[in-house]
């Protein structure tokens, strides 16, 4: 498909400028995993998993960003017979994918390209996707506080699932429109160890509005290692019959830089 195209496009450019900024250290990263287990009333299983990394050399700056979720319980089943038993019930699942590059005119502002893919086996859609161009600025960037925005047009082409509505069943679709996005960083050291941080991400349209939000507290724990506990809100105006318009995550989970 053209849209897997332009990331794989994107993905190519961010390794080709990664490996000239890994000779000159100029690329930073973290990578992060949770995982929960229960037993007893209930019993689930589940793991979370990012890894992102950015770097920046004279005029040139790129960012890549990886994330899984899984989640599962086990529910119980009677057969036909009246017997019991356990059997393992899928009850998340969701990928993220997302590549930016731009253009350093100094070291407060930048020119990007930025491109979202998201794979939400609960959301009703098969896939959802957004392009941007926009413009960026470092508004605060200091040892303590940090800053960012961004905003920029692009466009968002999603496909959602067939479903059933009234004894029908509603073929999947595709659906596009002309997006505005906008995006804003604010990150505060309360100390050497001890970090918080909100991200806003909004992509609005005629169609519809999806603002996510994230906030995070990071401690570190000894060297590199660091502990993390974030709290996600995922919103859209509009949404497939059945489902929620507000999604929700919780988080902790353990944290490498490098």
């Amino acid at each position: 498909m053209k849209f897997k195209a332009v990331f794989i496009i994107l993905l190519i450019a961010l390794t080709a400028g990664m490996a000239n900024a890994e000779e000159e250290n100029n690329f930073s990263g973290a990578g992060e995993a949770g995982l929960l287990m229960t037993s007893g009333n209930s019993e689930t299983d589940s793991v979370n998993a990012k890894v992102g990394l950015k770097y920046e050399k004279e005029h040139f700056l790129g960012e890549v960003n990886l994330a899984a979720l899984y989640s599962s319980e086990k529910t119980e089943i009677t057969d036909e017979n009246d017997i019991k038993s356990k059997e393992d019930k899928v009850s998340a699942e969701k990928y993220n994918y997302s590549a930016k590059i731009g253009y350093k005119f100094n070291e407060a502002n930048y020119v990007f390209i930025n491109g979202d893919y998201e794979d939400d086996r609960f959301s009703g859609y098969d896939y959802k996707t957004t392009y941007s161009v926009g413009y960026g600025r470092k508004v605060i960037d200091s040892d303590t506080i940090k800053f960012d925005i961004e905003i920029g047009p692009g466009y968002r082409y999603d496909r959602t699932n067939g479903y059933w509505e009234d004894d029908v069943f509603i073929d999947e679709k595709t659906e596009d429109e002309l997006i505005l996005r906008g995006y804003a960083m604010f990150n505060y050291k309360f100390s050497e160890s001890v970090s918080f941080q909100q991200d806003v991400t909004v992509v609005t349209g005629s169609d519809n509005t999806n603002t996510k939000s994230i906030t995070a507290l990071t401690t570190k724990i000894i060297g590199a290692l660091g502990m993390k506990v974030a709290f996600k809100v995922d919103n859209n105006t509009d949404v497939p019959p059945d489902k929620d318009k507000t999604d929700t995550e919780t988080a902790l989970t353990l944290v490498y830089d490098f």
